[in-house]
């Protein structure tokens, strides 16, 4: 980021000394170096542009701020939907620059060190409802600090207890012990009193919004990375003779996918009982060693050592499984997950440290100045009971006029205040609570330094402002896109069908056969399915059943459009209509029963809508930008462009 500025700066000056050059110009419209650069390096992994590339990227910028221009003409930039997005936009992008970044500094670097390094903590809870009274509050403080006193003197052990009184219900079974977690896993104080209280010992009483907390760190180790795998499942249940059917069952699939006959994915898709991953070849995504899954289960995926491996059967709670590593991903250094963890902590209530302190800067960078009398406003609003509803009855009254607080040449008064607590109705609780008004007033001037700080954003940050462009023109150029071409092309439908007549000869099936194949490790098994489905009476199903009797794995099938023959050792002019004899590949034995042959042939509009509208479309696009460039006069500054070597 500070390279970036710094390179952005410098480019300013440039401007204000009049040397920075203009790359483009659409109609004497131009376009600064400094604009195509921001956008040309954002794109770019490499460090050197080349001409090839420069020559490449212009073209595709000249569309950009050609399709942008003819959205201004049209006024896209004027409408009530164009500028509540921009907003929408403006309110994210300001964020990062509303932060003290040295404190942000020291949160990144806290936060890699609790990414890297796991602890394991135990905690006892004492429950607060979520707008407790100050007796409530009081009385859980003294009931959790009564339970340290007695871990604290001997009395009882923390595990005992955490079973006793933990008004965390888990605390029953598990004494209180939450395993391993690290950053961003806990709410914040919670996270802290585990990494910053000595192992085995117990922490001072800790706040969040559950309740008040003790918690004794157990013991902190590194962080093992994170896997990507998948699994296959077979659950269980209470019913012995069910546990002893789906470990037959999981080791039956165990053999199977060591005899090589069929890959993980297709016998997680068959077998899983884990339908949600079973559709995805098994897959369950992401696992860190500091994660929600079982011990064992992280246990086993984190013993394999190389892609690809899978592990023996085993069991959890949940079911019997074997599972399988498909990629490992080691824990990167800080400069690595230093942005993800920018995003975390923006988002985590860890924020509020790096607010608290950007807004002491602004106090002292704009001068603020205080005059805030709260007996005085007090007396007036309890005197002339002004509350939420009446507040706008009262503007003339002169104490009310008087300012309270200045900054920068602004001045706010005891009216502006007293709106503000209107907005937030919060003017009636503060009448009679001078603690809450105190802090309203705080909040008061928060606010008004923030949105005052937000005004000067693009003044004090240049980057900031080539952002705001770069999403200004964005939102254009969707709009405009969607009007001239994406929306186009499926409304306009004599338009579509006249492209398709035009070009129908793109689109064919190939010849297909509709079917089903049989398949199986077995000769003996596959002829005696070969067998079975020539008799016209009996089902697929009923097939499989007397088949895999013995062994669920004996035999499957599925029904599929068939496209590759060379699949099934065979052509489309080979296959039979009915039964076609067992064939023997990679080690598999199959039979395919062919339902239907359908020869090759054109496609119909409705059979390829999606594939024809995306090419109208595309179709649309090359002709608008046709258009467009006949339209408006374009001169590009290759001396300019090919000045471009280095990213900055």
């Amino acid at each position: 980021m500070r390279q970036v500025s710094l390179f952005l700066f410098l480019i300013s000056l440039n401007i204000y000394f009049g040397q920075e050059k203009a790359i483009l110009s659409i109609d004497n419209e131009q376009v600064l170096k400094s604009e195509f650069e921001q956008i040309y390096w954002k794109n770019k992994k490499e460090k050197i542009a080349t001409k090839e590339d420069l020559d490449e990227y212009i073209k595709l910028f000249v569309n950009f701020k050609l399709k942008v221009k003819a959205a201004e003409e049209l006024g896209l930039d004027t409408t009530k939907k164009f500028k509540d997005e921009l907003i929408g936009y403006r309110v994210q992008l300001e964020k990062p620059y509303l932060i003290d970044t040295s404190i942000n500094e020291e949160l990144i670097n806290e936060a890699y060190y609790r990414t890297i390094n796991e602890v394991s903590a135990s905690h006892i809870m004492i429950k607060l409802g979520p707008n407790p009274s100050a007796n409530d509050t009081m009385a859980a403080y003294k009931k959790i600090e009564s339970i340290r006193n007695k871990i604290n003197s001997g009395v009882a052990s923390f595990e005992e207890l955490a079973e006793e009184v933990s008004e965390d219900p888990s605390a029953k079974f598990n004494k209180g012990n939450l395993g391993f977690f690290n950053a961003f896993k806990m709410l914040y104080s919670f996270e802290c009193a585990a990494y910053e209280t000595p192992i085995g010992k117990v922490s001072k009483p800790v706040r969040t919004r559950y309740g008040y907390h003790l918690v004794k760190p157990n013991s902190i180790r590194k962080a093992k990375g994170k896997m990507r795998a998948s699994h296959i499942m077979i659950t269980t249940s209470p019913r012995v003779k069910d546990n002893e059917a789906s470990e037959t069952k999981i080791n039956s699939i165990f053999n199977e996918l060591k005899l090589n006959n069929k890959t993980f994915e297709e016998l997680a898709v068959e077998y899983s009982e884990d339908r949600k991953s079973a559709k995805k070849g098994g897959e369950i995504g992401w696992i860190s060693s500091a994660g929600n899954f079982y011990p064992e289960f992280e246990k086993a995926v984190f013993s394999l050592k190389k892609d690809g491996e899978y592990s023996q059967p085993f069991k959890t709670p949940n079911g019997w499984h074997i599972v399988k590593r498909l990629e490992f991903e080691p824990i990167g250094d800080l400069s690595d997950l230093k942005y993800e963890l920018k995003n975390k902590i923006q988002k985590d209530s860890r924020a509020q440290k790096t607010k608290s302190s950007f807004i002491n800067q602004l106090k002292v960078e704009y001068n603020l100045k205080e005059n805030f009398n709260q007996k005085s406003l007090l007396s007036i609003i309890r005197k002339k009971n002004i509350n939420n509803d009446n507040i706008s009855e009262f503007q003339e009254i002169k104490e009310l006029n008087s300012y309270i607080i200045s900054f920068s040449e602004i001045n706010f008064s005891n009216w502006d205040f007293l709106n503000y607590l209107s907005g937030t109705k919060m003017l009636d609780k503060c009448k009679n609570d001078v603690k809450l008004l105190n802090d309203m007033y705080q909040r008061f001037i928060d606010n008004k330094l923030i949105e005052y700080e937000k005004t000067q954003l693009e003044r004090k940050h240049p980057d900031f402002k080539a952002l705001m462009k770069e999403y200004r023109d964005g939102i254009l150029l969707f709009e405009i896109s969607d009007q001239n071409i994406w929306t186009k092309a499926i409304k306009d439908t004599s338009g579509l069908k006249e492209f398709f007549n035009d070009n129908r000869n793109k689109w064919e099936y190939p010849n297909r056969v509709n079917a089903t194949v049989f398949s199986s490790s077995s000769k003996k098994i596959i002829k005696k399915a070969y067998s079975l489905k020539k008799k016209d009476n009996i089902s697929n199903d009923s097939i499989i059943t007397i088949l895999n009797k013995e062994n669920p794995l004996n035999i499957s099938f599925e029904n599929k459009l068939i496209e590759d023959f060379k699949v099934y050792n065979s052509s489309y002019e080979d296959l039979e209509k009915g039964i076609n004899n067992p064939t023997l590949k990679n080690n598999k034995w199959f039979f395919i029963y062919a339902k239907e042959k359908l020869d090759q042939r054109q496609k119909e509009l409705k059979e390829a809508e999606g594939i024809i509208v995306s090419a109208y479309q595309n179709y649309l696009e090359e002709s608008w930008i046709k258009s467009l460039k006949k339209k408006y006069a374009i001169k590009i500054d290759y001396n300019t462009l090919y000045s471009i070597k280095e990213k900055p």
